[in-house]
């Protein structure tokens, strides 16, 4: 885990400025401005849950198929220019089906979001340089190279969207040249992406279409039928909150949705730099079929999430109404107090299954996951359509967490079956059995009334209980080793 656990470390420190960046918008800027915030996730959504479809499967293909086509003197056998050209594709095809179908969907939004259907059109350029964006990331993440395309994928919108937003809340720019920002800056992502892979000789431009035999487009092929739909019916399940949201009621709801829901988003920190930094080794493991390593990885990842998502969420959660009390705005606020607890579980459900939507994704066996991915994705919609007019915005957090778990068992038994491989152990146990014996002794501390102490001592509490406890009992070596590091280099 050496290699994995460097990038992830720093992974994680671009993500932790970046949670500081995002910190204060949420306290700052983005309650003045819930209306504009609300449709600006609605447009971006677009892209997030379009990205497998859209992309033809290229965000997949970039790291399933890379070891076939690994060969840097050939320029990789013009791999690159292969995913570009799913992505053009995939786009130009979904362009196509959205003009005919761009009158009664817009016509049907007219009465419940007027304002989304008036800036709707803007999701599609910038679904399609997130995309494009997205997949250059990936791409770079086969040469353990995560830090700049985060830095520029991620960071640089964490930055751009709350400037944006303050111009609108102050009245310096109007909420349309505000979404042309918005677009204009998704474009220089993609071209600071190409810049990039230039910049470390990786921009190899040159097609080589004869290196695909017919066996092998065959096996891409099928791979992309059923990996992008595969992987559409996950995003679905999993992302198409704030989009059903903004759909099904005000915009503005949909802005209180996703600040409770960015909240959420601090837990998911270790999972993108692991999850980043895993991939490569994954599809390497399976394409050389070493048992040995991919269980000794899919074990070490899913207890490494787990400790640090329960402490995480149960950080938060425990300081929950202290958090929405320290926001602008709070008592509008505080409805998405249940959508972070539903939010925050699917997260750490999934952090705590680990690395088995990969496995499954990389390995021959991915056919297998597409017909539960649609019965979930159906499953997500029509809870979301049934459970936000009776609940509100906690109804589309609740069907988020039933998606995702729903999702994740069926993952855990496909690699069970598949590769007799299973990611839990007593420590597992452990560290859920920690959490909770933490949370119970955090929560004596009276509550003073004060929101910022309140949630200094309580979050506090448990995190130390936590932390003491997972360090005492050895949950993660991992987690003991890194510890020790850094504490060597502390008493340098």
């Amino acid at each position: 885990m050496g290699v994995i656990r460097r990038q992830s470390l720093k992974h994680s420190a671009v993500n932790l400025v970046g949670l500081g960046v995002g910190a204060i918008s949420v306290l700052f800027v983005y309650p003045h401005a819930l209306e504009a915030y609300g449709l600006a996730q609605v447009l971006l959504s677009i892209g997030m849950v379009g990205l497998p479809i859209l992309s033809l499967g290229a965000n997949t293909v970039a790291i399933r198929f890379f070891p076939r086509f690994q060969d840097k003197s050939t320029g990789h056998h013009g791999f690159l220019p292969l995913l570009i050209g799913l992505c053009a594709i995939g786009c130009a095809l979904f362009g196509l089906f959205a003009w005919v179908f761009w009158e009664p969907f817009s016509s049907a939004l007219q009465t419940k979001s007027p304002l989304l259907r008036e800036y709707l059109w803007m999701g599609f350029p910038l679904a399609f340089c997130y995309i494009t964006s997205s997949v250059l990331a990936v791409y770079s993440s086969n040469f353990k190279r995560i830090v700049v395309p985060s830095l520029l994928l991620d960071f640089s919108q964490k930055l751009i969207l709350p400037v944006l937003l303050i111009a609108v809340w102050q009245d310096w720019l109007s909420l349309e040249l505000a979404m042309w920002g918005l677009m204009l800056h998704a474009a220089l992502v993609t071209l600071g992406l190409m810049y990039y892979l230039r910049s470390i000789g990786e921009w190899h431009w040159r097609p080589n279409w004869a290196f695909v035999t017919p066996e092998l487009r065959k096996e891409m092929l099928q791979f992309i039928a059923f990996g992008a739909f595969g992987g559409f019916a996950l995003l679905v399940a999993a992302k198409s909150d704030v989009f059903m949201v903004g759909s099904l009621s005000a915009v503005k709801a949909a802005g209180v949705y996703a600040i409770a829901a960015y909240l959420a988003t601090v837990i998911e920190i270790p999972t993108k730099s692991l999850y980043a930094a895993s991939a490569s080794s994954v599809a390497k493991y399976l394409a050389d079929n070493n048992r040995t390593e991919l269980e000794k990885l899919y074990k070490s990842v899913s207890i490494n999430l787990l400790v640090v998502g329960l402490l995480l969420f149960g950080g938060i959660w425990i300081s929950i109404d202290s958090v929405f009390g320290l926001l602008p705005k709070g008592d509008e606020l505080s409805a998405g107090k249940w959508v972070f607890l539903f939010i925050g579980l699917s997260r750490v459900v999934e952090m705590g299954t680990g690395l088995n939507n990969y496995m499954v994704y990389y390995s021959q066996y991915y056919r297998y996951s597409l017909v539960s991915l649609g019965f979930l994705a159906a499953a997500n919609i029509l809870l979301s359509i049934w459970l936000i007019p009776i609940m509100g915005i906690s109804g589309a957090a609740l069907a988020t967490l039933l998606s995702v778990s729903g999702y994740n068992a069926v993952s855990i038994a496909l690699v069970w079956f598949k590769f007799q491989l299973f990611p839990f152990t007593a420590q597992t146990l452990k560290a859920i059995g920690f959490a909770l014996v933490a949370f119970l002794l955090a929560n004596l501390i009276p509550i003073s009334g004060y929101e910022l102490l309140d949630l200094m001592l309580r979050s506090g509490f448990f995190a130390l209980i936590f932390g003491v406890l997972v360090l005492r009992f050895r949950v993660s070596e991992d987690l003991n080793g890194l510890v020790r590091m850094l504490w060597g280099k502390v008493g340098r």
